[in-house]
């Protein structure tokens, strides 16, 4: 063993001495990024079929996309589409949940269900070998679901607990607040996807069988099959399993999304003692499908990465934070703008004010060139890395057919993003990032904290408890 390790030693020696650390390595050259066609088919009730064939492994990544999620919930009943999701595995006409468990665990074969503002998935990952059998187990749940009323009540109490415990983390309660004063309560964007301990309460196992019914249809289906596998082999396992699944009137949801006024709403929710503010800031952004996707990428990379202007500023500069980042959410609907930190409690105001100079100067000012293009190389080295496995392919596509973006996105998603400028970067800035008019939600302790944000003049404040609702000053 000795042995191996000097010829190791000496061998990485005679590698090293051989390299000249006085010249700047150069970058690599531009790397290449295509997917395999995509291949459709739909059957006669409606439902979508996508296929891309991955034969590295014998293995095959099935997804099911329903294109309802939260954005289907009901006013008053937020918390739906992910408690019908959760219940698809607790038992079907033939099995129970402990079956289902046991015949996928034979089968080496994962699956889960979730859903989220936009979409329910299911995402199966299985060998080959086993496809056909696995499949039928996805097609049972999905087609077939009985949701015992016993499950029900004990998934819904498992969700009430955790939404409980959550609200007792300032960070929580700042983000969730954030998005309902961004949106409003009645909006299913100014809830969490998984509804609110009021929200949840009010749903009964009649909601769940009605959210079912009405968004479960073929017709506003699609499955996506990444893997070993060819068109014309999942044809035949597609109408084994689910050319008798009945098509049904269907009207997708077109969610409204109100401009807000341009002015700055403050809102503080007291957290006595707390070491740490935290600090939401955002206003409404883009939808995903907005052709401004790719400036909007990198002007995010710019002023909100773990190396973006927020985090220079906020934490290495200034020292009021471990992190500050900021993020576009994009979705069907517009979704949220949020620039946000957890600071020390005696900086609250002067972050504050650091906040508002990054977000005001990425409007105003020209990137410089050098920065610009740091940040826009490090938005393009990373686009392989999520398309390297079934799994991950299968998660783009879904987002051609959930977003209605062209089939041909990712072949060109390299050339669009490397046409995008520092003037791009500019107007986009403008556009979508509106400190005028921004949302702002502080969870800190504001006997310490009022008097000086109320010296920096930035707009109306309000206190609130921590569901939200306002309180007398």
């Amino acid at each position: 063993m000795k042995r191996i390790v000097l010829i190791i030693l000496i061998f990485t020696q005679l590698i090293y001495g051989q390299i000249d650390r006085s010249i700047e390595p150069k970058p690599k050259p531009d790397f290449s990024m295509s997917i395999p066609n995509i291949k459709r088919a739909e059957l006669e009730n409606g439902l979508r079929i996508l296929v891309v064939e991955h034969h590295e492994l014998p293995i095959v990544q099935v997804t099911m996309l329903i294109r309802s999620g939260a954005d289907a919930d009901q006013n008053g009943k937020f918390g739906t589409a992910n408690l019908t999701a959760d219940m698809l595995d607790e038992g079907t006409k033939s099995k129970t949940a402990l079956q289902i468990a046991e015949e996928l665990d034979f089968l080496g074969t994962e699956l889960s269900t979730y859903a989220n503002y936009d979409a329910t998935v299911g995402s199966m990952l299985t060998l080959k070998e086993h496809l056909s059998k696995s499949l039928n187990i996805l097609a049972d749940i999905f087609l077939n679901p009985t949701f015992p009323e016993s499950e029900f009540n004990r998934l819904k109490n498992e969700l009430l607990t955790d939404l409980s415990s959550k609200k007792t983390r300032a960070d929580i309660i700042a983000t969730e607040i954030f998005y309902e004063k961004l949106y409003g309560r009645d909006h299913p964007y100014g809830q969490s996807n998984e509804g609110t301990e009021e929200t949840v309460s009010e749903i009964t196992i009649e909601d769940i069988k009605k959210f079912y019914s009405e968004n479960y249809i073929p017709n506003n289906s699609s499955l996506i099959f990444v893997g070993d596998i060819t068109l014309n082999e999942v044809l035949e396992l597609v109408k084994k399993n689910f050319s008798k699944w009945k098509k049904n009137k269907f009207t997708p949801t077109k969610l409204l999304v109100k401009n807000r006024e341009n002015n700055i709403e403050i809102f503080l929710i007291d957290k006595e003692n707390a070491p740490q503010s935290q600090i939401r800031i955002g206003n409404i952004g883009i939808e995903r499908n907005n052709p401004d996707f790719y400036a909007v990428n990198i002007l995010n990379q710019i002023i909100g990465a773990s190396n973006g202007r927020l985090f220079l500023n906020l934490r290495e500069a200034k020292g009021y934070t471990y992190g500050a980042y900021a993020n576009f959410s994009m979705r069907k609907s517009p979704g949220p703008f949020m620039a946000y930190a957890g600071v020390k409690t005696e900086v609250t105001d002067s972050a504050l004010i650091e906040f508002f100079k990054e977000l005001n100067r990425i409007r105003e000012e020209l990137v410089e060139e050098n920065e610009f293009n740091m940040y826009k190389l490090a938005v393009i080295q990373r686009l392989p890395r999520v398309m390297e496995t079934p799994t991950q392919i299968a998660s783009q596509i879904m987002a051609i057919e959930l977003f209605n973006l062209p089939d041909d996105f990712f072949s060109n998603l390299l050339d669009n993003y490397k046409k995008v400028t520092r003037e791009d970067i500019l107007k986009t800035a403008k556009k979508y990032i509106n400190p005028e008019k921004a949302v702002i939600v502080i969870v800190g302790d504001v006997q310490k904290i009022l008097s000086k944000i109320e010296n920096l003049k930035l707009g109306n404040i309000f206190l609130c408890d921590e569901k939200g609702n306002l309180k007398n000053k």
